[in-house]
């Protein structure tokens, strides 16, 4: 069989992998970056409907200017919302690790590709551009969750407030 079926492409048993010819590297690496940026899209996209959920619960909670004289609904929104935030750090931590995964893709095939630093896309192999042009600040990758597990703990907080407010009552 001369065609490139996927059957061919499957390592042998023995763990013995076969060869790869630089054109399949080079197209490889170019799935790893195509990937990489297709997940980083929808990391961001999840993000951005998350902190709008948020800001749409918390609307929800001063629809009067006031807490709810209810601590009931009170309770139903910070229910939900510390849900909601409780599975975006799941979804988001899928997701990043999917990221980080491509980025260590690109890693490996750059290297095997002999590629010079100052012309790799893995920011591990060029790290000269990377801190000339991003910098050293705080990475999407560490704030993301800080910000999910965050909302949970307000969330969650806010339950509690109005679960003290109904007992109280």
């Amino acid at each position: 069989m001369g065609d490139n079926t996927l059957q061919e492409r499957i390592p042998p048993a023995n763990g013995e992998e076969p060869p790869v010819n630089r054109p399949e590297m080079w197209n490889q690496l170019t799935n790893a970056i195509n990937l990489r940026s297709s997940q980083d899209q929808v990391l961001w996209t999840i993000f951005g409907a998350f902190w709008a959920t948020s800001a749409i619960l918390l609307v929800a909670l001063f629809t009067t200017g006031k807490l709810p004289e209810n601590p009931v609904v009170g309770i139903a929104v910070a229910s939900v919302g510390a849900a909601i935030s409780l599975a975006w750090h799941f979804i988001q931590k899928r997701a990043l690790g999917h990221v980080g995964r491509y980025e260590e893709l690109m890693r490996k095939l750059e290297v095997e590709l002999s590629l010079r630093a100052g012309l790799a896309v893995s920011t591990e192999i060029n790290r000269e551009d990377y801190v000339q042009y991003v910098g050293e600040g705080p990475r999407a990758r560490k704030v993301m969750p800080v910000c999910s597990l965050g909302g949970f703990i307000l969330w969650c907080s806010a339950a509690a407030y109005f679960v003290w407010r109904c007992c109280r009552a």
